[in-house]
């Protein structure tokens, strides 16, 4: 039977005052009661819509306005932020990381250590094509300091041909790394479950073995980043974490997260997918931004060896190893983990498969697998109640709570937003819902008003006016007013996002790009079949004990098809265009 590698530890987590936090409950009833709780707080809020204006009418007025107010002041925080994001991503990528670090050591009177770190990039794939794979480790090659580069091949050993990929692969690149080499994870290893995490904490402990215990190197002048298979880096996106370990106040508790962007093919998915897949980066990019917002690393980000190390590396039956791991490093270590900012753009695909509908069908697909994350849930508040936690309390109901309130309303915020309002006034003014006065109450505005109630009856189509469909005076009570005082920061956000797609390329027609901007009207649609629906099929699934199969989403395009392969000219040396950033 295969094993895992085994890497020398000081001494055992609890020897050395770290809980060994178990992924786990103590008892199969405890699992099967914390897999319930995502989908039954998502469910409670959901219905709230249905039952709250009956049974708790001053409570649903209450607890729904202030969710509206909360909504409006988050719109408007992350299109501020994302427009501050894309100015500093701007001034990073202008910046010369080396003379910035000279600059630092000449204040400071510290030695030059700029060419002491390195930098350890495990790239877990399974079945993904070798131009694909050669496009992300050119985008390594062009890097200032590739030559502090130590790129893992984390194959899969299931996959046929993999030896011999991975074989040509590094074949291409002679001398242009300090080290490039493959591991192959086993498969069916027990106690795991197949995903990027297991792939990544196998690949971790070989290159242990290799680079530490036989090459006899420091531990502590590594960093590691997890990179996704498709991702395509900013030229100076390593130059930017050498300066960042070198100069960081606690660089062995730290996690460096890049602003990802869904930007390497976005131009060929379907045009409904551009707006989940564009948004996505900004909101990543705001996230890192927010005052008073909890960060987590996202997909690819980096860390110190050393604390990898002492949390014994990835736990290798979770699917959603990013989050994961960082509440693992968080609830181990203590307060000092936290997640930096690395303003630099970072290029990934978005899903693209063979055929319009079957791409939709993947993308779905995938957003099931990322809502998988709602099994951090209940592994969060087992930790947060640790006793041996070193972790404040403060900083453990945070994380918990955090973890919580992004899942459930990821599932339900779709229905608040679209039918908290509308479906509590009809029950008001139809079925006598004993809603507070200064809910119910509406105020003329600017604006045209709409009744999709009546779309149900061709007879008022055309009728103007509250009999009708629309009608030339918008009436909105308080709760309305604050949903329609989001449209602003909205625009703003679509604006934002387009910019970062970069112009549009020749190949794409302006008829195809007409689509894209004609798809916005129905953002209610789009994120309700590609946001709200798939988390609530992951928590479906994770309550009835249903594991999930992880399947590598189908990627690509035409900057694959076209690529080269050349070890040091990437096809594009800016992943991602942004504003000011040209």
């Amino acid at each position: 039977m295969v094993s895992r590698p085994s890497v020398s530890v000081a001494a055992p987590m609890q020897q050395r005052g770290i809980p060994n936090l178990s992924v786990a409950a103590r008892s199969a009833f405890a699992e099967r009661l914390g897999n319930l709780l995502p989908l039954f707080f998502s469910l409670l809020l959901i219905s709230f819509i249905f039952w709250g204006p009956f049974q708790a009418p001053l409570l649903f007025a209450v607890l729904s306005t202030a969710f509206f107010a909360y909504w409006l002041l988050r719109s408007y925080s992350v299109a501020i932020a994302c427009a501050i994001g894309l100015r500093r991503i701007a001034g990073w990528k202008r910046t010369d990381w080396q003379a910035k670090y000279i600059a630092h050591i000449a204040r400071s009177g510290a030695p030059d250590r700029w060419h002491w770190p390195r930098h350890l990039v495990i790239i877990p794939n399974y079945k993904e094509s070798e131009e694909g794979l050669a496009r992300t480790i050119d985008s390594l090659a062009a890097q200032s300091v590739a030559r502090q580069l130590v790129v893992v091949l984390a194959m899969e050993d299931r996959e046929p041909g993999a030896r011999e990929k991975a074989a040509r692969l590094i074949a291409r690149y002679p001398g242009v790394f300090a080290d490039i080499f493959a591991t192959f994870h086993p498969a069916n290893l027990p106690g795991e479950t197949p995903g990027k995490g297991s792939n990544e904490a196998w690949a971790a402990r070989e290159a242990h073995l290799r680079l530490i215990e036989r090459g006899r190197d420091d531990l502590l002048r590594y960093t590691v980043t997890s990179c996704d298979a498709d991702a395509v880096f900013h030229p100076s996106h390593f130059a930017a974490l050498n300066y960042l370990f070198l100069t960081a106040r606690k660089p062995y508790r730290t996690f460096w997260q890049p602003t990802i962007f869904n930007s390497n093919n976005i131009w060929e998915i379907p045009a409904p997918l551009r707006i989940p897949d564009g948004l996505s980066g900004i909101n990543r990019t705001s996230n890192l931004l927010i005052p008073g917002s909890v960060r987590f690393p996202t997909s690819c980000y980096s860390l110190s060896w050393q604390m990898l190390h002492e949390v014994d590396y990835w736990d290798e039956e979770v699917i959603p190893e990013d989050w994961h791991l960082y509440l693992k490093c968080a609830y181990s270590l203590g307060d000092d983990v936290n997640v930096e900012p690395l303003f630099l753009p970072l290029g990934n695909d978005c899903v693209l498969a063979d055929g319009y509908w079957k791409t939709l069908k993947a993308h779905y697909a995938q957003s099931v697998r990322h809502a998988w994350g709602a099994s951090d849930i209940p592994y969060a508040w087992r930790a947060a109640v640790h006793p041996a936690s070193p972790l404040s309390w403060r900083r453990r109901l945070l994380l918990a709570g955090a973890v919580t309130k992004v899942h459930v309303l990821w599932a339900a915020q779709w229905y608040i937003v679209t039918l908290g309002i509308f479906l509590p006034s009809r029950f008001a003014a139809q079925f006598g819902a004993p809603l507070p006065g200064w809910w119910v109450r509406r105020y003329e505005v600017p604006g045209t008003g709409w009744h999709p109630e009546h779309f149900l009856d061709p007879s008022r189509w055309f009728r103007i006016g509250p009999e009708g469909v629309f009608e030339p005076t918008m009436w909105l009570n308080l709760p309305g007013i604050l949903v329609a005082l989001c449209l602003f920061p909205l625009l703003v956000m679509i604006a934002f996002e387009l910019r970062t797609r970069g112009p549009r390329p020749v190949y794409v027609s302006r008829w195809t790009y007409l689509t894209g901007l004609l798809m916005w009207p129905l953002m209610a649609v789009i994120t309700f079949f590609f946001a709200s629906l798939p988390a609530l099929h992951a928590q479906w699934k994770l309550a009835s004990g249903r594991a999930l199969v992880y399947r590598v989403a189908e990627k690509g395009g035409r900057a694959i098809a076209t690529h080269t392969g050349s070890p040091v000219e990437s096809e594009s040396a800016e992943p991602v265009a942004v504003a000011g950033g040209n």
